[in-house]
């Protein structure tokens, strides 16, 4: 029985121990989500898909920026352990998007409201990293790497062509820099329009902290930016100033991430789906010499 099978199985059980009302599955990509009552309040449950540590790491972020004021989904009950799954209860968010347009104004929008919350986050002291997440100059230095392309060159040569083509240009960019000395702080991951809410053009939810770790504060421009949309970090730059440094590491780290999640694939023994080898091939202004494009 595969685990989707076993949540649903169990979540009669849970909602009982919460005394919750299962009204709506909601998804999710790591981990699940159903909207439930309990009397006349909304709620969403969740079944968490990371370990205890990264649990504790993600509910101390949420109450820190909550804390501040921002409307972000805390646990209110939980986590309770229930057959090996680790599950809370968490405020139902109400709002829509209303930044899918990815206009300029809109994508600066995003911008401004991410430095914002970087404020929030900045504040955050004493957590360590999440994980095993690693900051660019950790991934781009791992030989790891070089031995999984080297692994996967025989099936994929393609693919692991352009991996090392962008690899080269990665350490290349960072070469003489240490950034293992530069500060760090905690950022949410995936800033994205799909994961915040309005209500009357008010900020009401901004969801989605399973990818929250600490970082370079440029970090978080890799799924907001994604290669493509400049004028979310221009946002971004109008309410937090950006150093010529980090400037020229907004590339750098957004490929390490991608190069990395393509060799933990590769170690999988599978390839990437399309979606990585795209994103790595996305060029903008924002890029400057790193816009040249990928040739053989």
């Amino acid at each position: 029985m595969d685990r989707k099978a076993l949540l649903e199985q169990a979540l009669a059980d849970v909602a009982r121990r919460f005394g919750v009302t299962v009204r709506q599955a909601l998804g999710g990509r790591l981990n699940q989500h159903w909207l439930v009552e309990r009397g006349a309040e909304r709620l969403v449950l969740r079944c968490w898909a990371q370990p205890p540590a990264e649990i504790d790491y993600e509910t101390r972020v949420l109450a820190h920026v909550a804390a501040l004021g921002w409307p972000v989904a805390v646990v209110v009950d939980g986590p309770l352990e229930w057959q090996g799954e680790h599950w809370s209860l968490s405020p139902f968010l109400d709002g829509e998007p209303a930044l899918q347009d990815r206009s300029p104004s809109q994508q600066r929008q995003l911008g401004r409201l991410l430095a914002e919350l970087h404020g929030a986050l900045a504040t955050i002291d004493g957590m360590g990293q999440r994980g095993a997440w690693r900051r660019c100059e950790a991934i781009l230095a791992d030989q790891h790497l070089d031995a999984a392309l080297e692994a996967g060159g025989w099936r994929w040569p393609d693919a692991v062509r352009m991996l090392h083509w962008h690899l080269d240009r990665a350490r290349k960019r960072i070469a003489g820099i240490d950034l293992a000395v530069r500060p760090g702080m905690h950022i949410h991951g995936d800033f994205t329009p799909w994961n915040l809410r309005f209500i009357d053009g008010r900020l009401s939810g901004v969801l989605d902290f399973e990818l929250a770790h600490w970082d370079h504060r440029i970090g978080d421009f890799a799924l907001s930016w994604r290669g493509r949309y400049d004028d979310v970090v221009h946002g971004y730059a109008e309410v937090a100033p950006l150093e010529p440094l980090e400037w020229a590491l907004i590339t750098p780290v957004w490929w390490a991430g991608l190069i990395d999640s393509a060799c933990r694939c590769i170690r999988n023994d599978a390839c990437d789906d399309g979606w990585i080898l795209s994103k790595l091939q996305q060029r903008s202004a924002l890029m400057g010499p790193d816009a040249e494009p990928y040739s053989v």
